[in-house]
């Protein structure tokens, strides 16, 4: 479904967030590195990182996408927005090297936000801006989560990582 005008887009951004099931928002690994997403059965010759699917919500015309690399003792939660073309327009990274963990307890927050948990005991918060924002690089960011794009975001990741080694 396309968005019309603005005001339809932030109207849809407001009204509501849902969970795609696999049926209608799936990927499949094309590297270890990388996937092409699927809009129901069909290939959308777009690819994003991550090699495995952990959840997909629709927030009006765009989608927040989960994705995870599948690597043991070294995992990280891709984190990617999508347009209603199926661009990234935003992206983040969280974990490190030896960290391990998986994407659990999701809950959806209307109308923007949602938490999760993922590496340790740490719950995470992602709010979706209605517009770009100015994003101070290397500040900004909590411990753990790193962007390719460093002065601008659509979402906001909020969470305080404790140290795995006591």
């Amino acid at each position: 479904m396309r968005c019309i005008s603005r005001f339809w887009r932030e109207y849809d951004l407001v009204k509501n967030m849902i969970t795609l099931d696999s049926q209608e928002f799936n990927t499949q690994p094309t590297s270890s590195q990388q996937s092409c997403i699927f809009l129901g059965n069909t290939n959308t010759g777009k690819s994003i990182d991550g090699s495995y699917l952990e959840r997909c919500i629709k927030t009006g015309c765009k989608y927040l996408v989960f994705m995870t690399d599948d690597t043991p003792h070294e995992d990280m939660l891709h984190i990617h927005l999508l347009d209603e073309n199926l661009d990234v327009i935003d992206s983040a990274t969280i974990g490190s090297m030896y960290s391990t963990g998986f994407f659990r307890d999701y809950n959806i927050q209307e109308p923007n936000t949602l938490t999760f948990y993922f590496i340790g005991e740490t719950q995470w918060k992602v709010e979706i801006l209605d517009k770009k924002a100015f994003l101070f690089p290397f500040i900004s960011q909590p411990k753990g989560v790193s962007r390719k794009n460093i002065f601008s975001q659509y979402f906001k990741i909020y969470g305080n990582p404790q140290s795995e080694v006591q």
